[in-house]
Parts: C-alpha cells; structure tokens; sequence
C-alpha cells in the first residue's frame, strides 16, 4: 500500500502567505500543515504502508525536498508536475495521475488533499476496503447545514453506502454528507485515472473523477469519525491552528 498526497496548488486565496511558501507548509498549530497528515499516513506503516509520494509544482518542489530531506518512518518521495503558475498546472485530477504513475505496480493507494486536515485515524479506511472487496472508498464528512454542503458535493448512497450519484456544488443539497479529498483506491484506478483525462475531461476537480468512477465501477464510502478541515482561507487555516493548538491524541 502507497499513498499520494496532492500539495502542488498555488493557493492564491491564501496570498500574501502563500507567495513564496506552499500552502502545506504553512505552520498549523507548531508544524506544517502536511506533517499532520503525514502523521496519520505514518501510523499505517503496521498496516502495509511502504511510500507515500508528494506531489508539487516547480516553485516549490526544493522546498519539500527540504522539509522531508530527513529520516521519515516511511520513504517519502517528492514528484515535480513541472508547473510554475496556475496557468501550466495539472489539476487535481492530473496530479492525481502523475502520482499514481510514481506507485509501484500491483500496490493499492490512498489519496489525500494536502490541505485537508483532520484529526483521526486512516485504519478504518483500509479495514471497509478490505470488506468491500478492494473496491475504492471514498470518505465522507457531515457538514453543520445544507448551506455548507453546497460549498462542496453531495451524494445519492445506496443502503451499502455505495455512491448512486455525485453532484458538485448542488443548489439543494439531498444530505449534510459531502464527499472529502480522501480516497482508497486499488491498484487498477492508476489506469482509470489516465483513461478518464485521455477522455479530454475536466482535469480539475477530484470530485469529477469520482462520480465518473462510481459509473464505471462500484465506489464505497466511509463516515468520517473526527474532526475535518479544508484549508482553503485564512480564517479555515486559523481555525484550524486553534483546534489542533489544543487537541490531544
């Protein structure tokens, strides 16, 4: 098992902090906004977890180099996607791809946004996809109101919790639940994922990606247990700091 973790954006929501720093590595709580999730990548080790492999753009590839230049408890490899503006970047998706190319044939992997930060355990995302069968698992978090929903995603589920239908931003959410950047997949989604942008579909959204997978093949989610932030403004970043400022394992 391998995991990707997508930290090649440019975050200009975040400017001017992000102008010469990449968004996760900006100090949340005393640590980089990536070494949490690291951190939670990490406790996989017992669990099969061998490499995790780091997508970045150019600016800030040398800077990632640096921060994981050190002994980690798993390799961690630091990939290039070539892009030095928001006009050359790859997407969501296409840095999903390019990561996926770096996982060593046959290995199953997860995917993580590196702005998404959370505060619990990866275990029970490996365990529901050993019991669906290696089919990819998707993980949902359950929003204050309907308001937030449409910030995000909603989804149809079927009684076994297998996605019918995916919507992006929907004017009248169905449920609080909306799918997060945190996904299990096994090792054939690596072809899916470059099948789906040589369909020349939208590279961008990860969430495109899913609802078209879920039509390909069966996807399964899994009820997040914990807290879950999307770092994608000052004032989530801040609030972020304050609850991991103060949270205990």
């Amino acid at each position: 098992m391998e995991a990707i973790v997508l930290a090649a954006g440019f975050a200009t929501r975040l400017y001017p902090l992000t102008l010469n720093r990449a968004k996760p590595l900006l100090d949340v709580a005393g640590k980089a906004a990536i070494d949490h999730i690291m951190e939670r990548l990490f406790e996989l080790k017992e669990q099969g977890l061998s490499r995790v492999v780091v997508v970045s753009n150019s600016r800030f590839a040398a800077d990632f180099q640096k921060h994981f230049g050190g002994a980690q408890p798993v390799e961690v490899q630091v990939v290039d996607n070539g892009a030095m503006s928001t006009a050359d970047k790859l997407g969501a998706i296409g840095d999903m791809a390019l990561g996926a190319s770096y996982v060593a044939p046959g290995e199953d992997f997860f995917v993580l946004a590196g702005d998404n930060l959370f505060d619990f355990s990866l275990g029970p995302m490996a365990e529901r996809f050993g019991a669906v069968g290696g089919h990819p698992v998707v993980l949902l978090y359950s929003a204050v109101d309907l308001e937030e929903v449409k910030l995000y995603n909603n989804l149809e589920l079927d009684e076994d919790g297998r996605i019918l239908d995916f919507v992006e931003k929907p004017s009248t959410p169905r449920s609080l639940h909306f799918a997060t950047c945190i996904y299990l997949f096994s090792a054939g989604v690596r072809d899916a994922l470059q099948g789906y942008l040589d369909q020349g579909l939208d590279p961008d959204k990860a969430g495109n990606f899913i609802k078209w997978l879920a039509k390909k093949q069966e996807v399964f989610t899994l009820d997040a247990e914990g807290r879950w932030f999307d770092v994608g403004s000052v004032a989530e970043l801040e609030e972020a700091a304050a609850y991991f400022r103060t949270y205990t394992k």
